[in-house]
């Protein structure tokens, strides 16, 4: 963990903090001084995608339903029939077909919208490519699936997230942008600590156990990897992984039993070369430590 933060100043990469994860436990990294929580971006992605396993799991969900239905609830105005061709899955994989009307609230300025309905918003820009031919990665699918979450669960996606699965992994406080309807956007916008959001990394390299109690299934956690939903392979290595704007990372390795996760203020090369590094080390068999030590940078 020293020679991490050594690296890291030495290379004057502005990282907030760095988590790591092993079988000794986690050791966390305050690389300067930051807020305990920040925006992890799109690292919430996998946060919902493993919420929608859980689902899947419980049977109250398949992967090859139609979209559609789940929102209906939601539902104020007529919508193209092209969205109803999109599945579970497609969204998923961001392979809905859409190449246009899609959102990025990180980017966005939302009064642009015409309507604080975001899924009017989205509804109005009909897929332009057969459901599962084209990958156009958006917010959008993530929203649409928060939505999914609430109609099953009858609450805010966050809000389930946080009792059936940052709890069972003893998360501290999170918190989590909605639309202007309340809903959970579900794609951006949780707002967590890195030694919490390295717990889910530690979670996938378990098979989805927690001291060996399932939390999701391996089955989920298959499909996950192999449908590349949102966890992506890191080429040449036994690393998975998932990234955020502004250089959020959360990183698995099952092989080596080693788990990382951080959140900065950092350009995409500066984070490549981070990775890179970390992923180097535990490869070649270097030691990173883990445990529960905590330093104040």
């Amino acid at each position: 963990m020293h020679a991490m933060e050594t690296w890291i100043r030495d290379n004057q990469l502005n990282v907030y903090q760095l988590a790591i994860q092993t079988d000794d436990g986690i050791s966390v990294v305050y690389c300067q001084p930051c807020n305990a929580c920040n925006n992890i971006y799109s690292v919430t992605k996998v946060f919902l995608n493993t919420a929608i396993g859980m689902l899947w799991d419980a049977g109250r969900i398949q992967l090859d339903d139609r979209l559609m239905p789940y929102l209906q609830p939601y539902l104020d105005a007529p919508y193209d029939p092209a969205w109803d061709e999109v599945t579970i899955r497609h969204a998923l994989s961001h392979r809905m077909g859409v190449d246009e009307g899609v959102i990025d609230i990180d980017r966005d300025d939302i009064r642009t919208y015409g309507t604080e309905d975001h899924l009017r918003y989205i509804l109005q820009y009909p897929p332009k490519f057969r459901a599962g031919s084209y990958r156009k990665y958006t917010d959008s699918a993530h929203y649409l699936l928060s939505l999914v979450v609430e109609h099953l669960t009858g609450a805010p996606a966050d809000d389930w997230i946080r009792q059936k699965l940052m709890q069972p992994l003893d998360f501290q406080h999170t918190a989590w942008t909605r639309c202007p309807k309340n809903h959970t956007m579900g794609a951006t916008g949780a707002y967590m600590r890195a030694d919490d959001m390295v717990r889910l990394g530690w979670l996938y390299v378990n098979r989805g156990q927690l001291d060996g109690v399932p939390v999701v299934s391996e089955a989920w956690v298959d499909a996950m990897e192999q449908g590349k939903f949102d966890f992506y392979p890191v080429k040449g290595s036994s690393f998975r992984c998932k990234g955020g704007v502004n250089g959020q990372m959360l990183l698995y390795s099952r092989e080596r039993r080693f788990a990382a996760a951080w959140t900065a203020y950092e350009d995409d090369r500066n984070i490549r070369k981070l990775t890179e590094y970390v992923v180097s080390r535990v490869e070649n068999g270097v030691q990173m430590d883990g445990g529960t030590k905590k330093t104040q940078g």
